[in-house]
């Protein structure tokens, strides 16, 4: 059983991490959340899931325990297999997730490519009395505590054409630098930086 892999970062993609332990590459699947936080870096520590089914052995790796801890209560889920649970933390930040189960907002979930509304809303009947049981980290917490303008400025954006991963991964850039926009300001801020980065 595997708790960590602690090494030499040998390889990276947004979907793969390649890390060397004592001359061994392990091949560990992780979220774009954990690849946004370890890139760049030579060495890492991630935390390990290992997930085994007919096809074979699969690692998947995790920055956070909060990140570990939630991909193991997604999959646990019918239908929401390790793809999903990927899929799911690489679009929403971890509390974003857990806000969106305890508050039975299908609808924000179902947005993750390949879960449905059906699914999404079992996955808020089975995992709303569990999911407290995750600490979120102070971090997401201050970074996110504006999730109703977020929202607001994310609906707006995308209603303009704008893709759901790009706007969070501009609100990220953007609340970092100042966590008190306005959704208009915000709004305008993200056009910019996404114009900017195209």
């Amino acid at each position: 059983m595997y708790s960590y892999l602690n090494g030499e970062l040998a390889e990276l993609t947004p979907l793969i991490a390649v890390i060397d332990c004592g001359g061994v590459g392990y091949e560990v699947e992780i979220p774009l959340s954990t690849y946004d936080k370890i890139k760049g870096q030579k060495r890492v520590k991630l935390l390990i899931h290992r997930h085994q089914n007919d096809d074979g052995v699969r690692l998947f790796g995790f920055f956070s325990i909060e990140e570990k801890q939630l991909f193991r209560k997604l999959i646990s889920i019918t239908r929401v297999g390790p793809k999903i649970g990927l899929s799911m933390l690489s679009s929403l930040p971890v509390i974003t997730i857990v806000n969106a189960i305890v508050s039975e907002d299908h609808k924000l979930l179902a947005r993750t490519p390949g879960l449905g509304s059906k699914t999404a809303q079992r996955l808020i009947i089975e995992l709303k009395d569990k999911i407290t049981e995750i600490n979120v980290s102070s971090t997401e917490s201050t970074l996110l505590a504006t999730t109703d303008i977020t929202e607001e400025a994310e609906n707006a954006l995308l209603s303009l054409g704008y893709k759901q991963l790009d706007i969070r991964k501009a609100f990220k850039f953007l609340l970092k630098k100042n966590k008190s926009l306005s959704v208009e300001d915000l709004i305008k801020k993200t056009i910019k930086y996404l114009y900017q980065k195209g």
